[in-house]
């Protein structure tokens, strides 16, 4: 519990240097204090009480990145792991919800673990790729077919290959 406290603490100092501070969503109040924190999924869950009403609220803390994307085309845009995710979706077909998230989150965090501020799309193509390789063979040739501009039957056989 006192390792919590010294994180809130800190956490709070940053938020008040930016001019931030959590709010009471009951009475605007900037005087909460974190009761029980915990990590859920991608998240980290605090439940939180308002020192002036007393009433309670959790919130969700979730980290953000300023991750660019340098396209094929020299282009640049921000990354966006929804997309990631709506060609996961389109390579595996009926695959469940859950499926796609996790193959999602495992690309993002190889993604991440480069340290970079700016990602390449082959890069993440290939992620995307060693993914797939571990979870559905078809939906890896699926993709492939599209990541590597595959438009030749002899080099699809050769991907093919690759993954037998």
């Amino acid at each position: 519990m006192k390792d919590n406290g010294v994180v809130v603490l800190s956490q709070e100092k940053k938020q008040e240097e930016k001019g931030e501070k959590m709010q009471c969503p009951f009475c605007a109040n900037d005087d909460t204090k974190v009761l029980e924190s915990r990590v859920v999924e991608d998240a980290l869950r605090r439940r939180r009480e308002c020192l002036k009403c007393s009433n309670r609220f959790t919130t969700y803390e979730r980290a953000s990145f300023n991750l660019m994307v340098l396209k094929k085309d020299g282009r640049l845009q921000p990354y966006d792991p929804r997309k990631i995710a709506g060609s996961i979706e389109k390579a595996c077909g009926k695959a469940e919800e859950e499926v796609i998230q996790r193959i999602t989150q495992n690309v993002e965090r190889k993604i991440l673990r480069k340290k970079m501020g700016t990602i390449k799309t082959t890069d993440i193509g290939h992620f995307v790729l060693q993914e797939l390789k571990k979870f559905d063979k078809i939906a890896y040739l699926r993709f492939a077919s599209v990541h590597k501009e595959i438009d030749d039957p002899k080099e699809l056989k050769k991907e093919m290959s690759l993954i037998a």
